[in-house]
């Protein structure tokens, strides 16, 4: 897939820059009605995250694109967090709207799920932006997304599946940069993730993606092989077009309370985690192998289900049941990532 090649400059951020930058970054009020700005949908899911949501909402403040709406979902908090939403709702001008949430409970993909069915329901936003709780956008995220969304758009169609998504700046829980680039720290190439490999681990970030109409129509209902929504939308992006920005658009904060985060892929902490934790990382494998196939074969029936041209979809399922030593030729054309992973998965994912 292409990749959209951009300067990481968020390396020096740090955080007694955010007043400064809230502050200038802020449009008057004339420009959040720019009615020649279009409608993007930011879907926000939240579950106890009062501790770090107020910088999340400042930032989407800040953003140079101000035409949104930001839907939240809430999985039944027992924090500040609700009361939280309230005190912004001024703030935002009625642009903020708090979704019901039927299924609380249920995790995160069902919460998401409930956000995506909420705007392709209501019809008024062509795109739609993933927002995680504890995160900070930098000033111009949702500008830089949409522009190259619609331009992918505009190559390949408005009826066809496109997503677009970013590098980030991985910090820690007070904002401190860890990692100039999150792509990097993870030993990943998305630009270069083809719609094979992307079957079998994802290397598309949910809360720097954002997605057209058409996407969320192919990607819902979520099927109950979803393994996260983020991953779904990806692989549905495969039908279509997937674009990654090679700029970091996000500070992605990692903090105890992550479900998902940055983790250190080299090969010593691999090494370290294979001898104290060899049970559980032999489980973690296995499940995941069950996991991506049962992905993948959703997938292939919605594609059908669609029309839509789904023979890489087909190549993967064969080659996946293929026995073990048959796999080795030519895995690295299904798995990418480190050389450990690639070997490991090539020969644990026997089902």
């Amino acid at each position: 897939m292409p990749s959209v090649n951009g300067s990481a400059s968020t390396g020096g951020w740090a955080v007694n820059t955010m007043a400064a930058m809230y502050k200038t970054a802020r449009p008057s009020d004339g420009a959040l009605r720019h009615e020649a700005q279009p409608l993007v949908d930011i879907l926000m899911a939240t579950y106890n995250g009062a501790k770090y949501l107020s910088q999340q909402l400042d930032s989407l403040l800040a953003q140079t694109h101000q035409n949104f709406r930001l839907l939240v979902s809430d999985d039944g908090s027992t924090d500040n967090t609700l009361a939280l939403l309230e005190t912004y709702r001024f703030r935002f001008g009625g642009r903020m709207v708090v979704v019901p949430y039927p299924h609380r409970g249920q995790g995160v993909v069902k919460n998401f799920e409930n956000l995506m069915r909420t705007s392709l329901q209501d019809g008024l936003a062509r795109s739609v932006a993933f927002c995680d709780q504890d995160d900070v956008w930098l000033p111009h995220k949702i500008e830089r997304c949409l522009q190259v969304l619609r331009a992918a758009e505009h190559s390949a169609g408005a009826a066809t599946p496109c997503l677009v998504h970013s590098d980030l700046t991985v910090v820690g829980e007070a904002l401190q940069v860890l990692a100039p680039s999150f792509v990097q720290h993870q030993r990943m190439d998305p630009a270069a993730c083809s719609a094979l490999a992307l079957l079998s681990i994802n290397q598309v970030t949910g809360c720097t993606m954002m997605v057209n109409r058409a996407l969320l129509e192919l990607a819902l209902p979520l099927p109950e092989e979803t393994i996260m929504h983020d991953w779904w939308c990806a692989v549905v992006s495969s039908s279509g077009r997937r674009v990654f920005i090679a700029e970091a658009l996000i500070l992605y904060r990692q903090h105890g309370s992550n479900q998902l985060g940055a983790k250190d892929r080299s090969l010593r902490m691999r090494l370290l985690r294979l001898v104290t934790n060899g049970a559980g990382v032999l489980e973690r494998v296995l499940r995941l192998g069950r996991a991506t196939k049962s992905q993948a074969q959703a997938l292939q029936t919605r594609l059908d289900r669609w029309g839509h041209a789904g023979g890489y979809v087909s190549e993967y399922l064969a080659w996946r049941s293929r026995p073990w030593w048959r796999r080795l030729l030519g895995y690295r054309r299904y798995y990418v990532g480190p050389e450990l992973d690639r070997l490991s998965r090539c020969l644990m994912w026997c089902r």
